[in-house]
């Protein structure tokens, strides 16, 4: 976005301020309420006036539809964005609220600003070492190679799976042989994407 003309007043540039200061010290860029409660605005109003101020300004950026999608222009990313999760099972609806974000490492993560990750719910995927309450790191792109683990779309929902498609049909595979693929043909009305690519997976001790 653009910055127009007027420079933000003082308390807008407090809000900022304190904005970069979340980000940098804690990966996440705070709510309104904690900006509120942070400065000592007598209402989450206030704050979010200043926000809508600071938007106008060209100084902040919104990411709609979740409480900590609050940026700074400009500002230094907080990090590789922890996208809700995905099923490793039956597909099920797909949430992209940020739970928090990931400190990229170079050695793992080399493009950071096409990179997010999801938290992994079910076992479909534990002859590939995915379990559920994992995280995979996922790099988007719309197309994939036969036998990689993806991340799908199918219609609106999404799952991790490998990919095969061929001229008849799609099938996202399961690595458990409890599950058998998920398959998608001409004329069954059903649409499916590749958001991305698992490139890794990790798990919280």
């Amino acid at each position: 976005m653009a910055r127009i003309g007027n420079n933000p007043t003082a308390r807008q540039q407090k809000v900022l301020d304190y904005i970069r200061r979340h980000a940098q010290r804690t990966g996440a860029p705070p709510t309104v309420r904690e900006i509120a409660s942070a400065l000592g605005f007598a209402s989450t109003n206030a704050v979010a006036c200043h926000v809508a101020a600071l938007e106008r300004h060209g100084l902040l950026e919104r990411r709609p539809h979740s409480s900590r999608g609050l940026r700074a222009t400009g500002s230094i990313s907080p990090g590789v964005p922890i996208l809700g999760r995905v099923a490793a099972g039956q597909p099920i609806t797909a949430q992209e609220n940020i739970e928090g974000y990931l400190a990229p490492d170079s050695f793992l993560i080399n493009d950071a600003e096409s990179t997010f990750v999801l938290r992994v719910q079910g076992d479909s995927m534990t002859g590939d070492g995915i379990l559920s309450g994992d995280y995979v790191v996922v790099r988007r792109q719309p197309v994939a190679e036969r036998g990689s683990i993806v991340v799908a779309m199918v219609d609106d929902e999404a799952t991790v799976k490998h990919w095969q498609a061929d001229a008849d049909a799609v099938r996202l595979v399961a690595s458990n042989p409890s599950y058998p693929p998920i398959e998608i043909r001409p004329g069954d009305g059903k649409m499916v994407d590749v958001l991305g690519i698992v490139t890794g997976v990790f798990r919280r001790l």
